[in-house]
Order: C-alpha cells, then structure tokens, then sequence
C-alpha cells in the first residue's frame, strides 16, 4: 500500500489556518464593539467650570474708578406766585433795572431776572413758592445795600419796593505808621485809591487804580520824600517829619487836569514827646538839715 504525504500535510495546514482567522475574528469583534454595560455613558459636554456657589461675594472693600460728574437736584421750576413792584434811586424810578429773584432751595439756587420798564416797574410771574431772595442792580453805578428776602407761598403775589444807591467814582482813604506819631519821628502816610463799581451780577466792587498822581498837601509836617504815583495795588506813599506838637491836616489831590479832586485825609496830630522823672537821694548834703535830701532831674525820652 503507497502513502500519500503530499495530500494529508495539506489538510494539516488548512485546518490550522482555519483555527487562526476563528481567533482574530472573535477577538476584533470583542474590541471593536465593548459590551455598552460593562462602561458608563460618556457625557454630551465637557466643561472646566468651577461648580455654582450661593455665598454671596462681598464687594464692600473694592474700590471704584472715580467717575466724573455733579449730582443734580430736580427743583420745581414754574408755580403760581409771583413778585411786582418798583426800582427806584435818589433820582427816583430807575428804568432798564435789572431785577433778580433767587428762589433758595438748601444749597441751590434757582434764578430768575427780568428787566424793569422805563419808568422802573417790574413783574415775574408763575414763580413756585418757597424762600426767595429779590434785588435789583443797574451796572455799573447802582445796586442795593442789601436784597430783600421773604418767604412766597404757592399762589400769592407780592409788591416790593427795591431801592437802589449809587456806587461810583473814586475811594480814596489814607493810613499812617505809626498810627500815633510824636515830635521828631518819622510818619508814613499811605494813600489809597480805588474806583468804585457794580459788576454784571450786581456786586459792589472797590478796583485799586494803579497810575494815578496824587499830590498830598499838609499843616503840621514836614515833607521828607514822596512817591506821588500809586503803584499796582492803587498806593502812593509820602514820608513826613512831625516838627512840633501841633494838629496836623492833610489834602490829597487825585488826577490831572482838567479832571482833578480834593479829598481830606484823616490823620493823627504830633504829639509832645513824654518827659522822665528820676528822683535820686544824695546822703552826703548838709546844706538843707531841716529837709530832705531829694535830687529831681527831668529829662526827655530821646536825649542821650
């Protein structure tokens, strides 16, 4: 009987090829689809976020940028009330005045202002009530010494009758160092001159005037030195010498011609220079044994 090797070695060898493929077929089919029960569902997003907090952050001790900007309060501005009357002057009724009414609300100020008629009078209406403070001014000579304040209910009408002064034309005034002077000494007289004037809102203003020649006359000093043109601050100095205990005057005479004035200074008089009295007692004197043996010696403040 002939064996046949050839045909069984590859049966052999088929079978195990067989066996091979079995196993990586099984094995990929277990690593590519897992059983879904043995792993957790994956989640749908994926988020670093810290997990949410109900403790409120507290924020009291952050310090903001400063922003700027006022704070504004709303005031009423219309109402029912209002304020009539007249502006007169020394020459009487003041026409073209301005009349200003200031309602006060704490620290704001709600303004009103309208112009007097020709012949002075004037009238705001539909004011709201509350505190008001009414004057009237024509720049740039007349104003009031003081304004008018008052309080306006809702409704009412008040009549007032603001009078106006003038504030106008030179001030000159004058000091002296020292302020008491006696014989011998030496006196700075200072003269001082300004333009009096009412400004756009009213006020009354004394403006120094620097430029202006000033030519002091007096009885009772001697003229020493003079600066007779006043400087920036609107002052002319003069230096005098009190020669003798008398009453002194002065003059001082503002501007060139033709406009030139006159106006008297208030300055004080040369007093006497006070005199020392020493008393001494001199034991060695014989001459007098019934009295005493006083010596008076009086002599003046300045001697040597």
């Amino acid at each position: 009987m002939v064996e046949l090797p050839s045909i069984r070695r590859p049966l052999r060898l088929l079978g195990a090829l067989v066996a091979v493929v079995a196993v990586i077929a099984i094995f990929s089919t277990t690593c590519a689809r897992p059983d879904d029960r043995s792993l957790p569902a994956p989640s749908s997003t994926s988020s670093t976020v810290p997990p949410e907090t109900t403790t409120t952050a507290d924020l009291s001790r952050l310090a903001l940028a400063p922003v700027r900007g006022e704070t504004t309060t709303t005031l009423q501005e219309t109402g029912r009330a209002a304020v009539r009357g007249v502006v007169v002057g020394p020459d009487g009724n003041v026409g073209q005045a301005i009349v200003r009414v200031e309602r006060l609300v704490g620290d704001a100020v709600q303004v009103r202002e309208v112009r007097a008629a020709d012949d002075g009078t004037f009238a705001i209406d539909g004011l709201p009530g509350g505190r008001v403070r009414v004057r009237a001014f024509l720049p740039p000579t007349l104003t009031m010494a003081g304004a008018e304040l008052f309080f306006l209910s809702d409704g009412d009408t008040r009549d007032v009758r603001l009078t106006v002064t003038p504030h106008v034309g030179p001030d000159v005034r004058a000091s002296t160092a020292p302020a008491a002077p006696v014989v011998g000494d030496l006196v700075n007289l200072l003269v001082w001159v300004a333009e009096r004037v009412v400004d756009e809102q009213g006020v009354a203003r004394t403006v120094p005037r620097a430029g202006v020649p000033v030519q002091v006359a007096s009885s009772g000093w001697v003229l020493v030195q003079a600066r007779s043109v006043t400087d920036g601050d609107g002052v002319a100095l003069y230096t005098f010498r009190c020669e003798r205990s008398t009453r002194v005057s002065a003059t001082a005479t503002i501007g060139v011609e033709p406009d030139v004035r006159s106006y008297p200074l208030e300055v004080p008089p040369c007093a006497t220079r006070p005199t020392t009295t020493t008393t001494t007692t001199d034991p060695d004197r014989d001459d007098d044994p019934g009295g005493d043996d006083d010596v008076t010696t009086t002599t003046d403040d300045d001697e040597d």
